[in-house]
């Protein structure tokens, strides 16, 4: 919506200064302060003098624009000159004209909320735009009409070189003070930029401080736990070794003696070997024998290995595999480990009686296998370090089901070097995980 609010002809000097005072009562008349009426006339006196120096004569045209407040003061310059020949020069601010063309169209475009130009070879239209200040009511076009015919009569005579000094002297003072200030505003967002990274060092330094520290526990409590772990079956063995130096030992109690010294190096032997394994996989030293490997295979073998702890345990094992072929490229020896870690996990940190659930799937060019359980679930604050080495649930009192915290980084690890991913699954403390293992299926058929 656009209300005709006023429209002077410019051809002479006094034109000008004319344009520029009625620029200024019009502003005052939408509601604008005396530092935008000033704003604004310099804008009106500068363009307008233009339309007088280059094109002899011309019109200024205002208008309200806006069916409901704030309005936008909306000023319109029209000549029929020839035009700007590098308006883009002009506009880039590196044009310097010895009648400050140049400076009175950058003026203008600084000091408004709006600015387009057009120039050709039969005219120039200006038009700029501010808007009204927002404690101003909407004003109507009726209301416009007495406003303007209360406007003061301007003198017919003014001292215009000097009025024209004047408007360029602020034109150049706004313009250098809005250099200026473009000028503060880049440093102070360069300054700003600093302090954010700074600031991001001073985080990422934090966390490195936090992560050191949480490293440096965590290698505590693994050598407790590899003490406690290594020092139960030595123990054992230490013992029944003492046993047997009597002269009268029975053959059976030689034997039990025997069969428990084996049984407690035997545990002290995996101890090791989890730990050479996780040393050799973590520094790449594992070299991997790759042939086409079924999983259903794989899971299968890794069930038998586990069977006699689960068990104990009393719990039961359901399997849902799929029907189809599942064939990965990997080593079956090391699959079979992935998948009897995983089981393990779940026998060990499920109460007796419980379910584990292990699963086989096809998703497109990916093979996925799940192990859940309704076990003790995992800690939220244990989930994003839950596959880092030597990290383990809080156990019970009594620590049983061993373990020094590796199995879980070994399957990372291996799975990995499969190309293949681990994910872990856990609504909480008691609600039972899911960890799932996705591989890339092998692609060429089997003979």
């Amino acid at each position: 919506m656009t209300q005709a609010i006023l429209t002077l002809s410019v051809g002479t000097e006094f034109d000008v200064i004319a344009a520029r005072q009625r620029a200024r009562q019009i502003a005052g008349a939408c509601g604008f302060g005396s530092v935008d009426q000033a704003r604004i006339g310099t804008v009106v006196s500068e363009l307008a003098r233009n339309i007088f120096n280059y094109a002899g004569a011309g019109s200024v045209s205002f208008v309200a624009e806006g069916a409901e407040a704030p309005q936008h003061l909306q000023i319109t310059f029209k000549d029929h000159g020839p035009g700007i020949a590098d308006i883009g020069h002009v506009l880039s601010g590196r044009y310097r004209s010895p009648s400050g063309m140049g400076l009175g169209i950058l003026s203008a475009r600084r000091l408004m909320d709006r600015f387009d130009i057009a120039s050709d070879t039969v005219g120039t239209c200006i038009t700029v735009g501010k808007r009204f200040p927002l404690n101003v009511a909407f004003i109507s076009a009726d209301s416009f009409a007495p406003l303007v015919a209360q406007f003061e009569t301007l003198p017919n005579h003014a001292a215009l070189s000097e009025a024209r000094h004047q408007n360029r002297e602020l034109a150049d003072a706004l313009g250098a003070l809005q250099a200026r200030q473009e000028e503060l505003q880049l440093v102070s967002t360069r300054l700003e930029e600093r302090n954010r990274n700074i600031e991001a060092l001073n985080d990422l330094l934090d966390d490195k401080a936090v992560a050191l520290q949480k490293a440096d526990r965590s290698k505590d409590e693994f050598l407790a736990t590899l003490s406690h772990e290594l020092r139960g079956p030595l123990s054992a063995a230490g013992m029944a070794a003492t046993l047997l130096l009597p002269t009268d030992v029975t053959p059976l109690r030689a034997n039990q003696m025997g069969e428990l010294i084996k049984r407690q190096v035997s545990h002290m032997s995996r101890l090791v070997e989890d730990l050479l394994d996780v040393s050799r996989v973590s520094r790449g030293l594992v070299q991997l024998e790759k042939a086409p490997v079924e999983l259903a295979d794989v899971v299968a073998a890794a069930v038998e290995q586990v069977h006699a702890a689960a068990s104990q345990k009393h719990h039961c094992i359901e399997q849902d595999l799929c029907k189809t072929s599942l064939l990965v490229l990997g080593d079956r020896t090391r699959l079979i480990q992935v998948v009897s870690n995983l089981l393990s996990n779940a026998i060990r940190y499920t109460d007796s009686g419980g379910t584990i659930r292990i699963g086989l799937e096809k998703r497109g060019a990916t093979a996925v296998l799940r192990v859940s359980d309704n076990g003790m679930g995992i800690a939220p604050e244990l989930m994003p370090r839950l596959f880092d080495l030597y990290v383990q649930a809080e156990r019970s009192t009594d620590r049983t089901g061993g373990g020094l915290g590796l199995g879980l980084a070994l399957v990372k690890n291996l799975v990995e070097a499969h190309d293949g991913t681990v994910t872990a699954h856990s609504a909480g403390d008691s609600q039972g995980s899911t960890f799932t293992v996705l591989l890339p299926l092998h692609t060429e058929r089997r003979e």
